[in-house]
């Protein structure tokens, strides 16, 4: 029974990952592939990219991407686990509603938020203006002014995509996590006196350690390889403020047809991930 399911993993995970390995290390260009073949270079492919300006915004907007969401997604799942926690009525309910971000499909989430974001139907930029604080409609996916070291508010844009669809997850994950911390533990430190700061970063947050620890990396891993939403939203634009390393590597492959410069982007993406998913091993390993 196990055998035919290890065949599927192989099939559809492995052997792709492994293929797009070997042709990262090969000329694989469809436009010429008729007149050159598919000739070994060794690693001029990562010489190429690691040349190429475009490349290079991606990956740090890949890693900007990832320290927003990651970021973002910890704090406000943390904070909405706590108030799940509470006793109130209808608390039932919000637990349910709170999934349909978790179960709206990325392509789905990011063409709502498109329209969401249009500055003259935004819901957002009505608000703004109702309340006296802009005068002009903000254009949240062509805005090209930066801050804070290059994020942009397309980029801001995008991201809020990725924090709303993934945030039910880790809300509920917390909670769980919260659930099975003892009540003692709260009342004992509440008749010494300690405040709700203190016991959220003296009994909650090292109690939360393990479940915050496998969300970061599980959050981290997707940021990085992340896809859907920056292609559906803004295509990687504007100016590539947006742009992170999938959108490229999709480019290279289906819009200049160069599957080994595609490939090779792609390698990269398997090294990041695996760095973080040694990371998150090594340190569980060292705890234990």
């Amino acid at each position: 029974m196990v055998a035919p399911a290890v065949i599927l993993v192989l099939v559809i995970t492995v052997y792709p990952m492994l293929e797009s390995l070997r042709m990262s290390f090969l000329a694989y260009d469809l436009m010429r592939i008729n007149i050159d073949g598919t000739p070994f270079v060794g690693l001029k492919n990562f010489d190429t990219i690691l040349h190429d300006q475009r490349f290079l915004i991606s990956l740090k907007n890949t890693f900007l991407f990832a320290i927003i969401v990651v970021s973002a997604v910890i704090f406000l799942g943390l904070m909405m686990a706590q108030l799940l926690n509470m006793s109130f009525r209808g608390r039932g309910v919000l637990r349910s509603l709170i999934l349909i971000p978790w179960v709206t499909p990325p392509v789905v989430a990011a063409t709502i938020w498109v329209w969401m974001y249009q500055p003259e139907r935004s819901p957002f930029n009505q608000v703004l203006r109702a309340l006296g604080i802009i005068q002009t409609n903000i254009r949240f996916l062509a805005d090209t002014t930066t801050f804070l070291g290059g994020i942009s508010i397309p980029m801001l844009a995008v991201s809020s995509v990725r924090i709303w669809n993934g945030l039910p997850f880790v809300t509920l994950m917390i909670l769980a996590g919260l659930q099975s911390i003892p009540v003692e533990l709260y009342e004992a430190a509440e008749i010494d006196g300690a405040g709700a700061l203190a016991r959220l970063r003296f009994i909650t947050l090292p109690s939360l350690r393990p479940v915050l620890a496998i969300l970061i990396t599980l959050l981290g891993l997707g940021a990085i390889g992340h896809f859907e939403v920056n292609y559906v939203m803004t295509g990687g634009g504007p100016r590539d403020l947006t742009s992170i390393l999938a959108v490229v590597a999709y480019r290279q492959a289906f819009s200049f047809y160069r599957f080994d410069l595609a490939s090779a982007i792609s390698t990269v993406i398997l090294v990041l991930t695996s760095l973080i998913a040694t990371f998150y091993i090594r340190s569980r390993m060292s705890e234990t």
